[in-house]
């Protein structure tokens, strides 16, 4: 061993350096489901499944899940990280979320008034009531 305890492997980082060449990034994991630049070919998958849910036979809602497994993936939370990621696929993805929870809340709006409160609690809305006491308060101690 070179003196400085260096080994084989720095000399060819020193080596590398020199010539000005970077290493080759290894990638881990397995290949995205869609490739993150292909925005025609999401739009394609998002448009197949809302005609879908048209040309069946009975009248089904669209659904996140149902949306995750016609873009291919295995959980609603790849879909939500896709739609959060900064790809250009990003876009399609939120609006195709966006016409959903249009659905959701068009369907909330019937007969009774559950839907419109249960959508506007989870936008921040609440339904207590606050009381304000106004006078003196008297304490009896009657106690003996």
């Amino acid at each position: 061993m070179p003196p400085g305890g260096r080994g084989r492997s720095w000399r060819r980082v020193e080596t590398m350096a020199k010539a000005k060449i970077t290493p080759k990034k290894k990638t881990v994991g397995r290949p995205p489901k869609n490739d993150p630049d292909e925005v025609a070919e999401i739009q394609a998958k998002i448009d197949e499944y809302f005609k879908s849910l048209r040309d069946g036979e009975e009248d089904d809602p669209p659904t996140f899940s149902g949306l995750s497994l016609a873009l291919g993936y295995s959980s609603r939370t790849s879909l939500w990280e896709n739609a959060n990621a900064k790809k250009l696929i990003s876009e399609p993805i939120k609006k195709a979320m966006l016409r959903i929870e249009s659905f959701a809340e068009t369907k909330a709006y019937g007969n009774n008034a559950a839907g419109p409160i249960f959508i506007l609690k989870n936008r921040g809305w609440t339904d207590k009531q606050e009381i304000e006491h106004s006078g003196a308060v008297t304490i009896i101690d009657d106690v003996k």
